[in-house]
């Protein structure tokens, strides 16, 4: 039976693995893309990061509901909701991106240029939530969110 610390952590170690491969494929993509408008590398990953996604925003959800509506500001209180609104922005900007980039018929040219500004920006925002989250998740916060 997987105790819950163990599935925490096992959560926070896959969304570690995943913000590093995030962040390394985001650095080396310039390095090996042929320039054609298809990213293999990234059409895999990406199926990964939907479920660090759905991850980040459950955990920002619990960090969310950790704290009530009428306790005082603290860190902790502001974190959590910093992560769960980070967590919805990402989850909303993820799967629009993404959802887009699945139909075979929406990668015109005007589409293929902003997803070159578009991506790196919502990568960078996965990486930085991903491992806020995976290190609130492995210490076992209440406000594991961020």
């Amino acid at each position: 039976m997987v105790t819950p610390t163990a599935a925490r952590r096992g959560a926070a170690l896959y969304l570690a693995t995943t913000a590093l491969a995030v962040a390394l494929l985001l650095m080396l993509t310039p390095v090996f893309h042929d320039g054609s408008p298809d990213y293999p590398a990234w059409q895999v990953l990406n199926w990964f990061m939907a479920a660090g996604v759905a991850l980040i925003a459950f955990a920002a959800f619990r960090s969310y509901r950790a704290f009530g509506d009428g306790e005082r500001v603290s860190v902790g209180y502001l974190r959590s909701r910093l992560a769960s609104y980070g967590g919805v922005v990402l989850a909303m900007l993820f799967f629009w991106g993404w959802l887009w980039t699945l139909n075979p018929e929406s990668e015109t040219g005007a589409a293929v240029t902003s997803h070159l500004v578009y991506f790196p920006v919502m990568d960078a925002l996965y990486v930085v939530l991903a491992l806020s989250t995976a290190r609130g998740l492995w210490r076992g916060r209440a406000d594991s969110g961020a």
